[in-house]
């Protein structure tokens, strides 16, 4: 999964945006999104393949996510008391809940929309690049 990892280009929104949607791209063509499915569904009842899957991709994953975030925040581009673990969260859930729940795609207006809802507001001034 390395090439999910964050760009800094120095627009958090941007670089959320391209991670996003590289990982919905990746989880939406086969064998990848039914393989990620089913990984997660052993993992309910099966602590070893839990175990390997956070440890393998769910924490990769949050730690870099997380980081980018970080320097976001100390880069002033949001607001000093903006919640890192909140925004991984909110970030996070709309693609597990479409890629487990609903199984509708997550496209690039979706995605933009979720960006739009966590960091409108939340920066130290509008952010101009959330529609």
């Amino acid at each position: 999964m390395g090439h999910l990892k964050h760009r800094d280009t120095g627009d958090i929104v941007a670089d959320l945006r391209e991670v996003i949607t590289r990982a919905a791209a990746l989880l939406g063509r086969p064998p990848w999104g039914q393989l990620y499915q089913d990984l997660i569904g052993e993992a309910q009842h099966n602590p070893e393949v839990a175990a390997a899957l956070n440890e393998r991709f769910i924490q990769p994953q949050a730690a870099d996510t997380l980081a980018r975030l970080k320097r976001a925040k100390e880069q002033g581009q949001l607001a000093p008391d903006f919640d890192l673990d909140l925004a991984f969260e909110l970030l996070s859930g709309p693609l597990y809940f479409r890629l487990l729940i609903t199984q509708e795609p997550l496209t690039p207006a979706h995605i933009d929309r979720v960006l739009h809802a966590i960091f409108a507001g939340m920066g130290p001034q509008p952010l101009s690049a959330c529609p």
